[in-house]
């Protein structure tokens, strides 16, 4: 280095080098050489490459952390090695991380994606079964771990999307940009992550997302342990390697407890020295068992955390600006029972809808072509605005107004009584017979004319009722009975019933049960269907023909809302609830149950007294039985003074009493929950007005009555027990999806005059509500499970907490529900909830219709399928096996329905390993022409072989030596697929 000027400090760096003393005098100098050494692997590498031997094929169940709500007595991850006694339990809840860090990511979107850690490819692989729109890309350090991630990319035929490859994440450039990159408990062992994070900041899309799962240091200072090449930084430097490369946290979730509970192991020592002498392992694994054991102890003490974490690139934003958010994020994380419930929960968002020109365009009517359109006019101007814009287009406009008896006012007017089914049928049959012009739409207005919500009383909340829902049963009821050959489409109208804005006090809680029943008759009458606008509280000049534009527009939107001039329409959406302090109960505040002898409503009184709550009272209809009895003495024992009240909430007189009982012998009322209510299965053209009238009223008159009587006391909680059927509809179920929708609304009428209130939208319980067990089985077949009651719970406290006016909860797969709900009309209510499906296996008795069918004669198919198709469709439907539905009978007319159909659907495509839509099935008459369907779709390929080859039979006579060389090649190529899984096999026996 003579003559030249070397930085010293900058050649070294931040390595860590050996200090050599250099000679003082001449005599001690000496000739120095560099000593090549052998580069060994980290130990991690080696550690992982042994274990996969112990796997089963496509998992790495051993080599990831699992997340334990709980300790399980007998449970130990290294005795779990060998015995494999908890493969699920492992499964579901490393499977939880993964759910957790997908959370907030849209799949759709994602494109091209990046593994920074991939090891075996198990996680690239997954996705890439899952989602086929996908690219990926991963890294690893290992050429072992590359070569049978290579081995089952080529197996499953992934190669094509999939690639990894032998890189360091942190110094080698990513080949792409990306959508996502990810990397699950690989960051700690990269010791270069200012390199790595440069490297994804570098190849992450505007927009993208990084997540990842991995440990962090809890305290201010790095924790470095070489022997498993293992680097944990601080909080700080996290916040500092995101925010300097534009990365703005979305969510951060610790789950440390849990992964403690996953690494308990009492007898370590014994265990590990037991399987490391069963198998033999090496001292590279003994050390990282040890390592396991070791962050179980850092995670007890609180040195080191680990953490879920998923960031979006935002170069838009400035760096300063990130790093406030990041550093807000990262000092207040979700933690694992907050996220554990996150899947339960979902919430209704008004989304504006950007004005397009397709929007005006009519439907598939021709202009030219004359249409009748009856309006229920209400007598504020809205209808008779509306019949001019129809009449100026040239179409026939009826009007309809409210009354006390039928009868014609003029000649393209009539007045009916909403209360009397028999005033819509005379209506319907008068105006058919004095009408040559086909049906093109219905609106319905008659809500309009509701009292606002501060005038509100229980006579006009039921007058209300018979205008709205009333009508709209009865008049719907008329048109199935009696138009089935013409479907003209019912619009519903109500004015300022959505909360779509903001909260607002002139929201109309007596319109609200429309909208539930509305949804209803979407499910059961999708051919009727036309949608549900919410006009703007606040009048303009326009509104009419806003509604006329949205009514004859070629939008598919079915829940619909005017505000300020804008569009708006609604979506379910997951929501996040991030953790709140709990609430506290008073020991000197008494808490009322309506519905309080039910389940729903002994489990919350439970819950309140664990809660420490010493003043309950039961209100019921009912006197309670030997059962409830013995629970409400079991909570007597605990210090809880109970009253039980029998009376009827919907009843004044009795609420009233209530009260003045409870101001005589108990301490102020501090919480409402309103459980009562009364659920009834039953098809829409089955209910009667009495039967409406009954399941609305102890919600309805019973939520208002509350509401009244509770206002002007100082209560620290108000809970409505609302239910998922308000919120999507649920069949059969019209007047109870109405019931709950008035609770909806009355939540979010108390929010914005200042008082407290919740509305849950409940999922079924297990073991009790409102659902028996047939509604149960029913509700599990489209998807829908039940709510555990501890999960109920803990819901329930999150949401008090929390103080929404409206959450939904519900377990649900939407894979399958989905397929239930967008039965006969695309229903984009749920546009924004991910669903996935599963690959579905071809069963045993898949196998056998498929090899009858390959072994019938050509012309013998058909009827093999037909008879196939007779029996399952005979099961679906509950047929004796004695009895087959008839060939040429109408699926419908035999009794099958949009449930049904989703299940035939699912049981085609698995049984026949073809695709055929719900929709295809409902344009099939029968058995006879569905089977003649499947046999030209199944053998499609078959007949266009046949066809070519007597096309070209005369034009071409193929050389014999030839065809017995392409079936060589053949026999060849399969001998060597085979042979290269039998290498496969043995290795992973080995």
């Amino acid at each position: 280095v003579q003559g030249v000027d070397i930085d010293w400090l900058g050649f070294e760096g931040d390595d860590r080098r050996n200090k050599v003393v250099l000679p003082t005098y001449p005599f001690q100098r000496q000739s120095y050489w560099i000593e090549s050494l052998e580069i060994s692997k980290p130990i991690v590498i080696d550690y992982y490459d042994e274990l996969i031997n112990f796997e089963k094929e496509d998992e790495e169940i051993i080599l990831n952390y699992a997340p334990l709500p709980q300790i399980i007595p007998g449970f130990s991850w290294l005795i779990e090695i060998s015995e494999k006694k908890h493969d699920n339990l492992l499964k579901i809840a490393q499977q939880e991380i993964r759910r957790i860090a997908y959370e907030k990511i849209d799949f759709n979107c994602c494109k091209k994606v990046l593994d920074f850690g991939c090891g075996h490819g198990t996680d690239l692989i997954d996705l890439a079964k899952n989602h086929e729109n996908m690219k990926l890309c991963g890294y690893t350090i290992s050429k072992e771990q590359v070569e049978l991630a290579h081995k089952k990319i080529n197996r499953l035929n992934l190669q094509d999307r999939v690639q990894i490859f032998n890189r360091n994440s942190s110094h080698d450039e990513f080949p792409d940009n990306y959508d996502m990159i990810y990397g699950f408990e690989v960051a700690c062992h990269v010791k270069n992550k200012e390199g790595l994070f440069t490297n994804i900041g570098n190849h992450l899309n505007q927009d993208g997302h990084l997540v990842l799962s991995d440990f962090i240091s809890s305290g201010s200072f790095s924790i470095d342990y070489d022997a498993h090449s293992s680097y944990l930084i601080p909080k700080k430097e996290w916040l500092n390697l995101l925010s300097n490369n534009n990365l703005q946290i979305v969510d951060y979730v610790d789950i440390s407890q849990e992964i403690a509970n996953g690494l308990y192991d009492p007898n370590f020592e014994n265990n590990l020295e037991y399987v490391c002498k069963k198998f033999n392992f090496s001292e590279n694994t003994k050390v990282g068992f040890k390592s396991y054991d070791n962050l179980y102890k850092m995670l007890r003490r609180g040195l080191v955390s680990y953490v879920i974490l998923s960031a979006k690139k935002q170069n838009n934003l400035p760096v300063n600006e990130i790093y406030q958010w990041n550093q807000e994020k990262l000092n207040a994380p979700l933690y694992y029972s907050d996220v554990s419930l996150q899947q339960l929960f979902y919430g209704v968002e008004w989304q504006n809808q950007i004005p397009k020109d397709k929007y005006l365009i009519k439907k598939s009517i021709p202009a030219t072509e004359k249409g009748t359109w009856l309006i229920f006019s209400d007598l504020g101007g809205v209808g008779l605005q509306l019949r001019k814009i129809i009449e100026e287009s040239g179409d026939r406009c009826v009007m309809i107004f409210p009354g006390k008896t039928y009868k014609k006012q003029g000649k393209e007017s009539w007045e009916i009584n909403p209360s009397k089914q028999d005033d819509f049928e005379f209506l319907c049959q008068e105006i058919v017979a004095t009408n040559s012009d086909s049906w093109k739409g219905i609106v319905h207005l008659w809500s309009l004319e509701s009292c606002p919500s501060v005038e509100l009383t229980t006579s006009s909340l039921e007058q209300a009722q018979r205008l709205g829902c009333g009508s709209v049963l009865h008049l719907t009821q008329v048109l199935v009975k009696n138009f089935k050959s013409i479907s003209p489409q019912l619009w519903l109208i109500t004015r300022g019933s959505q909360p779509v804005i903001s909260q607002t006090k002139e929201l109309a809680v007596a319109q609200t049960p429309l909208w539930g029943l509305g949804k209803v008759i979407s499910l059961e009458y999708p051919q009727l269907w036309g949608g549900l606008i919410d006009l703007d509280p606040k009048i303009s000049e326009n509104q009419a023909e806003m509604l006329w534009q949205n009514i004859t527009g070629t939008q598919q939107e079915a829940q619909i809302a005017f505000r300020s001039g804008k569009t708006y329409a609604a979506r379910l959406v997951k929501k996040l609830l991030p953790k709140f302090q709990p609430v506290s109960f008073d020991v000197e505040g008494t808490y009322l149950i309506t519905g309080g002898l039910g389940s729903l409503g002994l489990q919350a009184a439970q819950w309140l007294v664990s809660q420490q709550a010493k003043y309950l009272v039961l209100m019921s209809r009912s006197k309670p039985n030997e059962l409830v009895q013995a629970t409400i003495s079991k909570l007597e024992e605990r210090g809880t003074k109970i009253i039980v009240a029998e009376a009827d909430v919907s009843k004044k007189e009795d609420l009233v009493r209530v009260m003045e009982q409870m101001k005589k012998s108990m301490p102020p009322l501090k919480g409402v929950i309103h459980a009562a209510g009364v659920a009834k299965v039953q098809p829409f053209e089955e209910i009667k007005l009495n039967h409406l009238e009954a399941i609305l009223r102890p919600k309805v008159i019973g939520g208002w009555l509350l509401h009244q009587l509770t206002q002007d006391q100082e209560i620290d909680f108000f809970v409505n027990f609302s239910s998922i059927a308000a919120v999507w509809g649920s069949v059969d179920q019209a007047h109870y999806a109405a019931a709950n929708h008035f609770l909806d609304g009355l939540s979010h009428y108390r929010q914005a005059i200042g008082l407290p209130s919740n509305s849950i939208n409940w999922g079924p319980w297990a073991g009790g509500g409102m659902a028996d067990t047939e509604r149960l089985n029913w509700l599990s077949k489209i998807g829908i499970k039940s709510l555990e009651p501890q999960k109920g719970i803990a819901a329930l406290s999150k949401l008090l907490a929390a103080n929404h006016p409206q959450t939904v909860v519900v377990d649900i797969d939407w894979a399958l529900f989905k397929q239930f709900y967008e039965v006969g009309q695309k229903r984009l209510f749920l546009e924004k909830i991910d669903s996935y499906s599963k690959v579905e296996r071809v069963s045993e008795q898949t196998s056998e219709i498929m090899k009858k069918l390959n072994e019938a004669q050509k012309n013998k198919r058909q009827q093999v399928l037909s008879y196939y198709l007779q029996i399952e469709i005979g099961k679906l439907l509950g047929f004796s096996h004695s009895l087959l539905p008839e060939l040429d009978l109408g699926l419908f007319d035999m009794g099958m329905n949009s449930l049904s159909l989703v299940e035939l659907r699912n049981l085609l495509n698995s049984s026949l390993t073809c695709s055929i839509s719900t929709a295809t099935l409902f344009d099939i008459s029968n058995i006879q022409e569905l089977s003649k369907y499947l046999i030209k779709k199944l053998f499609s390929e078959e007949q266009e072989s046949e066809d070519k080859f007597e096309k070209i039979q005369n034009e071409h006579v193929p050389n014999i030596g030839d065809l017995e060389c392409k079936e060589k090649s053949k026999e060849k190529i399969n001998d060597e697929i085979a042979a290269e899984l039998e290498k496969i096999q043995t290795l992973i026996q080995d």
